[in-house]
C-alpha cells in the first residue's frame, strides 16, 4: 500500500475487491497443503487485514493450526484468542487454544479453559482427551497417583464413547493403564487399538503409525516399536511439535519399562536450539586486537561446522557486527529459523553495535539478517545493564522454546577466553549459561593478538537488575503484621509501601517467586489484587525530600500492570520475568503461559504468564 500512497496514482490504489481477493488467496494458502515457514506465517499474521479476516473464521482456524504444528504455541494462542473475539465460542478455536496452552506447559490454564467451555465442547471428541492430557501432565509434575487415575478415566471414557477416531484416546488409555500397574488391561486395550488400525484401508499417516508403535511399546515389543517409530518419523515432513510429543511419550514409557528413557531418541529427528553470543569485529580505535575483520570468513565456517554438528534448527542471537551477524547468516543460509533479540532500541543498537566497525558493509548485512529473521524484538531499556539484561532475556527465551519442544539447548560462543570489559559481554553470557547448566561450545579466536587484555574497569553504578513484586492488601492490622513477618523472612533488598499497595524488590527471580508464593498461600483472603511479577534494570537513587532510597524507571512500575489483572490472589508475571526464571530457577518454579492481554488503555496486547510451583 505504500507505493500507492507515494505515487497517488488512482490505478495503484487498492480496492475492496482487490483486498478481498488478496484475503481469498491467502486463505487458500493457509488451508491448503503447501509448506509455509514460521517466518512466512508470522509475516502473514503481522500484515493481516482485520476487517476482512473477521469475516473468515477458517483463516483463524488454519493459521492457529499452522503455528501449533511448528511449535509456536504462544502465537497459536494469540490467533485463537483474536478469532474468539470476532466469532465467539468456536469449538475448533477453543480446542486449538487449549492444546497450545497444554503444549506450552500450562496444564492448569488448559483445565480452566476446558472446564469453562465444557458446554460448548460437549460433543467435541478431542475435549476429553485434552482434559486427560492435563491430568497426565500434572501427574508427571507431582507424581500424585490421583492425577494418573483421572487421566486414565478421561482417556478410557473418550475411547469407549467417542463416535470419532478411537485410536488416539485408546492408545493413551493403554499407556495410563500400564503406568497404573495394570499390565493385562494395558495389553488388551493396545491390542484392540492395533486391530482398529489394521482394519483401515487407507495408508497410515503419521499419527496412525506412531499409535501402532506406542501399542507395541506398551506390549513390551521394543524392537518392533523402535522400527515403527523410525518409519513413522521418516515417512515425510513431520512437524516438530508432533515429533516432540511422540518422543516425550516414548521416553515416559521406556522409563516405566525399566529401560533407558532416551533409547529411542534417534528415531525422532528433532533439531537443537542454539543460543549465540560472540565478539564484535574490532573497531578501528581498538588498541589490542581481538577479532580482526580478516578472521571473519574463517570464523563463519567454524560456526557453520558447529551448527551442522549440533543439528541446529532454531537460533537465538543479537545482531551486532561480527560474530552475531555471521551466526545469523549461517543459520539463514541453511534455511533454519532465527530469533533476533536486541537489548536496545533499534536505532540506538545500530549506533552502538553496528555502525562503528571497520567495514560499512556490516550495516547492510545487519539489515539483511534482521529482515529475514523469523522473529525480531528490541527493548526500550536504557542504562549500563541493558546488555546484561538482553543476554538474560535471550537465554531465557531460548530455554522456554526448548522446554516447549522438549529439545536440547546449547550456547555457542565466539570468545577469546578473557574476562569482558563490563556487564553483558560474551564472557558474562558464557558464565551465565554454564551456571544454568547449559551445554556451552566455544569457538576460540585463535588468530587474535595474544597480549593480555587490561583488567575491566570497576563500574560504580546505581543501576541494578532486580525482580519486582507488587500486591495490595486489606488495611487490617493483623494482615499487615503477617505480611511484615513474611517480608522479613524473604529479605527483599528494598520495599515501598503506598497505602494498601506494597512493592518488594529482590536480587533474583527465584527470591521474588518464593515471596509471591508464600504471600499468596498465607494471605490469599486478605489480598485485594493479584500479585504482579516483573524483572528488569532499575535506577536506584535518593529522594530529595525524605533522604530515603527510591527506585525508578519503567521497569520499576511494570509489575503494577500485572497486579491489576483479575482475579485477585493469582500470581501473574511478565514475559521478561518468565524468561529470567526459566534461565535461573533453582527451586523448580516456572511460569505457564495464559495468553495475550491489554494491560493498559491504548497499549498493544502483551503475553501474560502465571507462576506455578
Amino acid at each position: 500500500m505504500t507505493p500507492a500512497n507515494v505515487t497517488g496514482k488512482q490505478e495503484d490504489l487498492p480496492t475492496i475487491d482487490s483486498l478481498a481477493g488478496e484475503v481469498g488467496t491467502l486463505g487458500q494458502r493457509l488451508t491448503g497443503k503447501g509448506k509455509l515457514t514460521p517466518r512466512e506465517l508470522r509475516a502473514l499474521w503481522n500484515r493481516r487485514l482485520r476487517p476482512f479476516w473477521r469475516q473468515h473464521i477458517e483463516m483463524y482456524r488454519a493459521l492457529a493450526h499452522r503455528f501449533l504444528e511448528h511449535g509456536d504455541n504462544y502465537l497459536a494462542s494469540e490467533v485463537a484468542d483474536e478469532g474468539a473475539q470476532f466469532f465467539g465460542d468456536d469449538v475448533a478455536l477453543i480446542l486449538t487454544r487449549a492444546l497450545a496452552a497444554a503444549r506450552s506447559g500450562a496444564p492448569l490454564a488448559t483445565q480452566d479453559l476446558l472446564l469453562r467451555k465444557q458446554g460448548v465442547l460437549a460433543n467435541a471428541a478431542e475435549a476429553k482427551s485434552l482434559l486427560a492430557r492435563t491430568c497426565k501432565d500434572l501427574w508427571k509434575a507431582s507424581a500424585d497417583r490421583s492425577y494418573l487415575e483421572k487421566a486414565f478415566e478421561f482417556y478410557h471414557l473418550d475411547y469407549t464413547t467417542t463416535g470419532g477416531d478411537r485410536t488416539f484416546p485408546g492408545v493413551n488409555a493403554a499407556s495410563m493403564s500400564l503406568f497404573l500397574g495394570r499390565d493385562g488391561e494395558a495389553a488388551r486395550i493396545a491390542g484392540e487399538v492395533r486391530a482398529i488400525l489394521h482394519q483401515r484401508k487407507d495408508p497410515p499417516g503419521y499419527w496412525e503409525s506412531v499409535t501402532n508403535a506406542e501399542c507395541l511399546l506398551v506390549c513390551r515389543r521394543l524392537e518392533e516399536a523402535r522400527a515403527a517409530y523410525s518409519a513413522a518419523a521418516q515417512a515425510g515432513s513431520v512437524p516438530y511439535a508432533h515429533l516432540a510429543a511422540t518422543r516425550t511419550q516414548a521416553r515416559l514409557l521406556l522409563a516405566h519399562l525399566g529401560g533407558a528413557e532416551r533409547e529411542f531418541d534417534e528415531c525422532f529427528p528433532l533439531p537443537s536450539i542454539i543460543a549465540f553470543t560472540g565478539h564484535r569485529v574490532d573497531a578501528p580505535q581498538r588498541p589490542v586486537p581481538r577479532f580482526p575483520e580478516a578472521l571473519a570468513p574463517a570464523i563463519k565456517e567454524r560456526i557453520r561446522e558447529s551448527i551442522v554438528h549440533a543439528k541446529a534448527g532454531f537460533g537465538y542471537a543479537s545482531a551486532a557486527s561480527g560474530a552475531d551477524i555471521l551466526f545469523l547468516e549461517v543459520m539463514q543460509e541453511a534455511g533454519l529459523e532465527t530469533y533476533v533479540h536486541l537489548p536496545l532500541s533499534e536505532s540506538e543498537f545500530i549506533r552502538q553495535s553496528v555502525e562503528d566497525s571497520n567495514s560499512p558493509g556490516w550495516l547492510d548485512r545487519y539489515r539483511a539478517v534482521t529482515s529475514n529473521a523469523t522473529e525480531f524484538n528490541f527493548s526500550e531499556s536504557e542504562g549500563p545493564l541493558v546488555f546484561d539484561y538482553g543476554n538474560r532475556l535471550l537465554l531465557g527465551a531460548a530455554c522456554q522454546h526448548a522446554r516447549q519442544l522438549d529439545s536440547e539447548i546449547r550456547l555457542l560462543a565466539v570468545w577469546d577466553g578473557r574476562p569482558g570489559n563490563g556487564a553483558g559481554g560474551t564472557a558474562d553470557c558464557v558464565a551465565m549459561a554454564r551456571e544454568a547448566g547449559q551445554i556451552v561450545e566455544v569457538i576460540h579466536l585463535d588468530g587474535a593478538d595474544a597480549i593480555p587484555a587490561p583488567a575491566p574497569p570497576v563500574m560504580e553504578s546505581a543501576d541494578q537488575l532486580l525482580a519486582i513484586l507488587t500486591l495490595s492488601l486489606k488495611q487490617d492490622d493483623q494482615a499487615e503484621k503477617r505480611l511484615a513477618a513474611i517480608v522479613a523472612r524473604c529479605e527483599p533488598v528494598h520495599r515501598e509501601i503506598a497505602g494498601a499497595r506494597a512493592k518488594l524488590f529482590f536480587r533474583t527471580p527465584d527470591a521474588a517467586a518464593q515471596a509471591a508464593e508464600t504471600i499468596a498461600t498465607e494471605l490469599g483472603a486478605q489480598l485485594t489484587t493479584a500479585l504482579g511479577l516483573h524483572a528488569g534494570p532499575v535506577k536506584i537513587g535518593m529522594h530529595p525530600l525524605t533522604g530515603g532510597r527510591v527506585i525508578r524507571g519503567p521497569h520499576a512500575e511494570k509489575s503494577d500492570e500485572f497486579a491489576a489483572l483479575d482475579p485477585s490472589g493469582v500470581i501473574y508475571a511478565s514475559s521478561a520475568f518468565a524468561a529470567l526464571l526459566a534461565l535461573a530457577s533453582r527451586r523448580g518454579d516456572r511460569c505457564e503461559f495464559l495468553g495475550y492481554r491489554v494491560l493498559r488503555t491504548g497499549a498493544p496486547r502483551e503475553p501474560v504468564f502465571r507462576l506455578v510451583s
